[in-house]
């Protein structure tokens, strides 16, 4: 694998709905809030819900979307009601990203995250006090 990987990798079930309430969507799958220093995380705010796991349970992408996919497969008919009831669901990666860094993930986690038939988002960061003209700067 050339150069660097992503740092401050994350990967989550991300699940919104502008007029939904987030509550909700952690009673129809079954979880229930965690607390800051639990991995996997549950997080949520007006017309969202996240269940995250971040490198507090694996710097690996790989291990992460394992991680969920074993999680979100069980909940797979409960997803499905939360999107009939015009929820948008997604797994969502993110990490912080400096020029020359990569994310590698296996055919393997791609054909897991596929196997469940939900958009996947990839999201960087840039590190802090970074100050780029360019914000595409990292793509070199």
């Amino acid at each position: 694998m050339p150069g660097n990987q992503w740092t401050s990798l994350s990967t989550s079930l991300a699940i919104t709905n502008t007029s939904g309430d987030a509550a909700i969507i952690g009673e129809t799958l079954g979880v229930e809030e965690a607390g800051a220093t639990h991995a996997p995380l549950v997080n949520s705010g007006p017309g969202w819900w996240a269940y995250t796991f971040n490198e507090t349970y694996s710097a690996s992408i790989d291990s992460q979307i394992a991680a969920l996919v074993s999680f979100i497969t069980p909940h797979l008919d409960r997803l499905a009601k939360l999107r009939n009831d015009g929820y948008y669901a997604q797994v969502a990666i993110a990490g912080t990203v400096s020029p020359g860094e990569n994310l590698h993930v296996s055919t393997t986690a791609l054909q897991r995250v596929a196997a469940l038939g939900l958009s996947v988002s990839f999201t960087t960061l840039a590190p802090s006090g970074t100050t780029e003209d360019d914000p595409l700067n990292w793509l070199d």
